[in-house]
């Protein structure tokens, strides 16, 4: 009998294939460039063209980290994803609030920086996407919330990393491997 790793019961997989393993890591670096990116377009003068560049990237970019986490959380709904490790009670819940706060911001930063884009007169131009009526009260609204989602973003990531390093070095589970092939018990 072959050992598969999706209990057909519950949909729920032992550990996560190569494509989620793929987009969690691909999502992970795309936020830090998109971060150091603004971070150096906003030193540059503002007739810097690189700076220009720079924004233009940061809204391509944003725009496919959003398609990317919609992807991610069908695929999760679809065909489901590992049980949590047996932990304490108290570190299950701060696991299961810090994913789902994960995934709404994944979803909330890009909706805030595009709708900024679009209502405030500019497309997507990378991506062929065109602006929407100007709308600059909906603009400034959404610029407002944009940055404080995106550090509310770093704060859940710190807490998401340092659960992670948690589990691998403190109670030497198989939490890290579930997202790490290379540390997956043989």
């Amino acid at each position: 009998m072959t050992t598969t790793t999706l209990d057909t019961a519950d949909k729920s997989p032992r550990e996560y294939g190569a494509l989620a393993v793929t987009i969690h890591w691909a999502i992970f670096f795309a936020v830090i460039a998109l971060f150091a990116s603004m971070n150096y377009a906003h030193s540059l003068d503002k007739a810097d063209p690189l700076r220009r560049t720079l924004y233009d990237w940061h809204k391509a970019v944003g725009t496919i980290v959003l398609g990317v986490a919609v992807l991610r959380i069908l695929w999760i709904n679809i065909h489901g994803a590992p049980e949590l490790v047996p932990s304490p009670r108290i570190t299950e819940v701060i696991a299961r609030i810090s994913h789902g706060l994960l995934y709404l911001l994944l979803i909330a930063v890009p909706v805030t920086g595009l709708g900024m884009s679009l209502f405030s007169g500019r497309g997507v131009d990378l991506l062929g996407i065109p602006p929407l009526a100007k709308n600059e009260a909906l603009a400034g609204a959404l610029h407002a919330a944009h940055e404080p989602l995106f550090l509310a973003t770093v704060a859940v990531v710190f807490i998401h990393i340092v659960g992670a390093l948690w589990h691998q070095y403190f109670r030497h589970d198989a939490t890290l491997g579930r997202m790490v092939p290379w540390l997956r018990a043989k």
